[in-house]
C-alpha cells in the first residue's frame, strides 16, 4: 500500500483553500518554552475534506486553532482563501468536542446564536436553520431544550450551528470523540451527507484511523512534539460512501498502512491512534 505524500492538482491558493507555510507555534510555560508544532507545510484545496491524525498532544488542535484565527502562530504563515489568517472570520465555521449548547435556549435559538453574535437579521436565517435541522433529523426538536437531546443529537445541533451562517470552511476539533461507538458511526454518516450536500472545504481533527479514512479525501499524519507532518495520504475510495466500506479488504489495508506509518514515529512512545 502506497502511503507516500499526496501532491499535484490545482493550487491551494484557489478558492476557499488553506495554505500553511513553515508554520510554528511555541508556548511559554513560565521560564520554559514548549514548541507545539514546527515547520508545518500544508495545503487544503477548495472543497476537500482533510483529516489531521495523530496521538494526543501532537499539535493537531493547535494547528486547527491557528487556521481558525483563535491562536497566533509564532513563525511561518497561514492563509485562507488567499488572505492572511490573523483573526476569526465569518466565512469559517467551527465545531468542538463539546457542543456547548446554551441550556436555557431552544435548539433553534442555539443554532441561530452565531447569527445573533454577528448582528445579522435573525429572520433572514431562520428558514436556513430549520432546513439544517431537518437535514440532520432534528426538525421535530427545534423548540426543545438541549437537555431533551441525546449526545449525538446535541452534536447534530452543533453541526447546524456551525453551518447556519453559510461558511465556506468548516473546522472540526474531535467533535465525536465523546460519543459511543454506534452514535459516532451515525454522526460520521450524517457529517458526510451534509458535507457532500453543501460542498465546503473541511478540516477534521481525530485520533481514530478508521474515522479519518472513512471521512476524508486526504489524511495528514502528524508526529510527536515538536510536531510536523510526516505523511499526506490520499484516500482512493469513491464518493458517496456507505459505512459498509469499512468491511472491505482495501479499507482495512489502508488503515493498517496508516497505523504502520504512525508507528514509525511513535514506536515505543505510547499508544497508537485507534
Amino acid at each position: 500500500m502506497d502511503v507516500s505524500a499526496a501532491r499535484g492538482g490545482s493550487s491551494a491558493t484557489d478558492g476557499m483553500s488553506v495554505h500553511c507555510a513553515r508554520l510554528g507555534k511555541v508556548y511559554a510555560e513560565g521560564r520554559k518554552a514548549v514548541q507545539a508544532i514546527k515547520s508545518v507545510n500544508l495545503e487544503v484545496r477548495e472543497g476537500e475534506f482533510v483529516s489531521l491524525l495523530g496521538p494526543s498532544g501532537c499539535g493537531k488542535s493547535t494547528l486547527l486553532m491557528i487556521v481558525a484565527g483563535l491562536e497566533t502562530a509564532t513563525s511561518g504563515s497561514v492563509t485562507v482563501a488567499g488572505r492572511p489568517m490573523d483573526e476569526p472570520r465569518t466565512d469559517i465555521g467551527i465545531m468542538f468536542q463539546d457542543p456547548t449548547l446554551l441550556p436555557w435556549r431552544s435548539v433553534l435559538e442555539n443554532v441561530l446564536f452565531p447569527i445573533k453574535m454577528m448582528r445579522r437579521p435573525l429572520p433572514a436565517y431562520r428558514a436556513r436553520a430549520l432546513e439544517l435541522l431537518r437535514e440532520v433529523g432534528l426538525g421535530d426538536f427545534a423548540e426543545h431544550r438541549p437537555r431533551h437531546l441525546s449526545g449525538g443529537m446535541r452534536q447534530r445541533a452543533a453541526i447546524c450551528r456551525a453551518l447556519v451562517h453559510q461558511p465556506r470552511l468548516l473546522l472540526m476539533d474531535e467533535p465525536f470523540s465523546a460519543l459511543d461507538a454506534i452514535t459516532r458511526d451515525e454522526m460520521n454518516i450524517a457529517l458526510l451527507r451534509i458535507w457532500e450536500r453543501h460542498k465546503i472545504t473541511a478540516m477534521f481533527v481525530t485520533h481514530s484511523i478508521r474515522e479519518a479514512v472513512f471521512l476524508s479525501d486526504r489524511v495528514v499524519v502528524m508526529n510527536g512534539r515538536p510536531s510536523t507532518i510526516i505523511a499526506d495520504i490520499r484516500i482512493p475510495f469513491p464518493r458517496p460512501r456507505e459505512f459498509a466500506i469499512g468491511d472491505t479488504p482495501e479499507f482495512n489495508a489502508l488503515c493498517g498502512a496508516l497505523r504502520d506509518k504512525i508507528g514509525e514515529a511513535y514506536r515505543g512512545a505510547g499508544t497508537v491512534a485507534g
